[in-house]
């Protein structure tokens, strides 16, 4: 009787792990503009490349720039916009908009670019990729 009880009770457990296991499985998603990770930090050294003027397709410029330990966007002659850091080439602005650099730096692309001050009025999520 008792061989048969702890038969029936392994049966239930293990039978149970599948389905525990397959809750954790589920992704997660986030809904929103990615945030800034309070521990990664971008030296100003590794964001020298990044620090220039980009000519868009659409004729506006943007310009990157750093003071100290802060790093900046700005559209033309509009407002300065603080950026922060995903990661050592991705980062973010408090409105939602992304930057990406590749190849060092000689290409940008900008999500949400419409988020920006003084961007041309443009749909939203647009994309646009710059060169130097």
């Amino acid at each position: 009787m008792k061989t048969t009880l702890i038969a029936l009770a392994a049966a239930l457990v293990l039978s149970a792990l599948p389905a525990a296991h397959a809750q954790d499985a589920t992704p997660q998603i986030k809904v929103g503009a990615p945030q800034a990770h309070a521990g990664y930090v971008v030296t100003p050294g590794q964001f020298a490349d990044f620090a220039n003027t980009y000519r868009l397709a659409n004729g506006q410029k943007v310009v990157f720039s750093q003071f100290g330990n802060r790093y900046y966007a700005q559209v033309d002659h509009g407002k300065r916009v603080r950026i922060q850091a995903l990661s050592e080439n991705e980062f973010v602005t408090a409105q939602g908009t992304q930057i990406v650099f590749r190849d060092y730096g000689d290409e940008v692309g900008i999500s949400n670019f419409d988020k920006l001050p003084m961007a041309q009025a443009l749909p939203g999520n647009t994309w646009v990729v710059a060169r130097r």
